[in-house]
């Protein structure tokens, strides 16, 4: 079976339920866990106080108590802060030394994008502490020595050797940056070959990969301060196995009580994984299709809050909720997402994916399916890919117009990473405006009752600049006149029902639930001067965070 991203959104919503005041928040547990948060704080008429449940971010949108109409202001900035999610687990070897020697062409793109002058890329792993670790892989090479049932896996020389030059790299936080043509890198490094370096975590890490956790994690706990407010949030993961997110106490009995999972009687396997968090229809051998689902311990069906695995919705609130917090503080509030994991190498331009049992019966039992790719050439120590339902679909309801899931059984993730990059470019000057944007004409459509301001860095000595809305002809945007450099275009089209495709929305707002998208146009050819901005000012019909249907 083959979903559309439309369709993978709409599911989204059914699972996220994004409800105007009971929104599962970004600190909170999870969706269904019995914790009874109340509704969101308010500070007494036309006041609204927006963040998540439990916090107190000091962001209050004052509404208009006759008209209820709600401002909101955010700035659209060019920068970003990356997060790689990095499988770090005993198969991983040959794919981080793939990552390792793509990060040069990763760094090219990005720093040939509008938003190359100012970005931060920080690396965490499926074991999901929350951590970020910024040292060479040279000084870490016990982290590349793998034991397991099989014997032991040495990846010192493919992970780590083979791709980098320096025994240490001395950095003051732990990540790499770059802000307006300075980096925080020593004297002669540059920035690939300090990712080379620390790009690669090793191969010493859980068996129960957990990527959608590691990334929660560090969204919760950023307690050395990667992320900033003003900036877009990319994340990557990288992994070449399902996705076992769950509490300590879920995944100590799934390893050590789980026989409902488990794909033999005699011990625990990766498989026990994909069986607590995915049901295939049909088969043996090919399958008609295979979906996450919740389950319980004993192995059927369960309400989210009694699942074994945490429930995907728990990560799309949380990117929700963040988002949320974001806009309401005057802030670019979208997230991205990319994924290189198990699908076919075609996947990016079909869409497709079949799911189908190994022909090696040993192989079935460590992963409870066959791999998505290079499907014949699997072996137990070295899996080409297991696809990844639960992280892919989480991953695809937050897709924009490029292509966002790779496959991990690529010999070059190049031109995955330079797309990835390209799309941090281009999301930029994007947003999903949060809420439910007053709509000033009945006609079709939204006609919003939004303003764009380009700003320019004060040395420059220029004025602000009224961004005018792009012209429209049918299917086809254009300039508003030859002297306009930058113009806006609204997409207001939530499921394709219009005939045009040049204001669909793209899969990231359809799951927040909102019903605008502005997108600023600007010439190829025409510089933007560094530190220039975007600020945008829309009337909502409620607060921030509350959609149309909510009203």
């Amino acid at each position: 079976m083959v979903w559309s991203w439309r369709e993978v959104a709409r599911v989204q919503l059914v699972l996220a339920g994004l409800a105007s005041c009971g929104r599962t928040g970004l600190f909170g547990p999870v969706l269904g866990s019995g914790d009874d948060r109340g509704d969101t704080g308010t500070d007494g008429p036309g006041q609204t106080e927006t963040g998540a449940p439990g916090t107190s971010t000091g962001v209050v949108v004052e509404c208009d108590p006759a008209t209820g109409l709600c401002p909101i202001d955010l700035r659209l900035r060019r920068a970003v802060d990356i997060l790689f999610v990095v499988d770090n687990s005993g198969s991983m070897g040959g794919e981080q030394g793939t990552l390792t020697r793509s990060f040069r062409s990763f760094v090219e793109v990005l720093e040939s994008q509008q938003v190359g002058a100012n970005y931060r890329i920080g690396i965490t792993t499926t074991a999901a502490d929350g951590v970020l670790r910024a040292t060479s892989c040279r000084g870490r090479l016990q982290d590349f020595l793998f034991e397991w049932t099989f014997g032991t896996i040495d990846e010192r020389q493919r992970g780590c050797l083979d791709h980098c030059a320096y025994e240490s790299i001395a950095l003051s936080e732990p990540w790499v940056e770059k802000s307006e043509g300075t980096t925080n890198l020593p004297a002669g490094v540059d920035m690939a070959d300090a990712l080379q370096c620390i790009g690669p975590p090793g191969i010493n890490g859980p068996g129960y990969e957990s990527p959608l956790e590691a990334m929660y994690q560090v969204l919760q706990a950023d307690n050395g301060g990667f992320l900033r407010d003003d900036a877009l949030l990319a994340v990557i993961f990288l992994t070449d196995e399902a996705d076992c997110s769950g509490s300590i106490d879920q995944q100590t009995w799934l390893q050590y009580e789980g026989l409902p999972f488990w794909t033999t009687p005699e011990r625990s396997t990766s498989g026990a994984c994909w069986n607590a968090g995915v049901t295939c229809e049909g088969g043996p051998g090919i399958y008609d299709t295979c979906y996450a689902q919740n389950k319980g311990r004993d192995g059927t069906p369960s309400p989210p809050d009694e699942a074994v695995l945490y429930p995907p919705e728990r990560y799309v609130d949380a990117i929700k909720e963040l988002s949320l917090q974001r806009q309401a503080a005057g802030h670019q509030g979208q997230v991205l997402l990319s994924l290189i994991a198990g699908v076919p190498l075609d996947y990016p331009e079909t869409h497709e994916i079949v799911f189908q049992d190994s022909d090696l019966p040993d192989f079935n039992v460590e992963f409870g399916i066959g791999p998505a790719c290079n499907r014949g050439l699997e072996t137990i120590d070295d899996p080409p890919g297991i696809p990844d339902v639960r992280l892919r679909g989480v991953v695809e309801a937050f897709a924009t117009d490029e292509p966002n899931v790779f496959s991990v059984c690529s010999d070059d993730y190049g031109v995955a990473l330079e797309s990835i990059a390209g799309a941090i470019g281009e999301i930029n000057e994007k947003a999903c405006v949060g809420g439910c944007v007053l709509d000033l004409q009945p006609a079709p459509g939204v006609q919003p009752s939004c303003e764009l301001i380009e700003q320019f860095p004060p040395d420059l000595g220029e004025p602000d600049r009224l961004v005018e809305p792009c012209a429209l002809n049918g299917d086809v945007w254009s300039f508003p006149g030859p002297g306009v450099d930058a113009c806006y275009r609204v997409l207001d089209d939530v499921d394709g029902s219009t005939n045009r495709k040049v204001d669909d929305m793209e899969a990231y707002c359809v799951t927040t639930g909102f019903n605008l998208e502005l997108v600023v146009e600007r010439r190829p050819e025409v510089p933007v001067p560094s530190g220039t901005s975007i600020a945008v000012h829309c009337d909502l019909r409620g607060p921030p965070g509350v959609t149309c249907d909510d009203l």
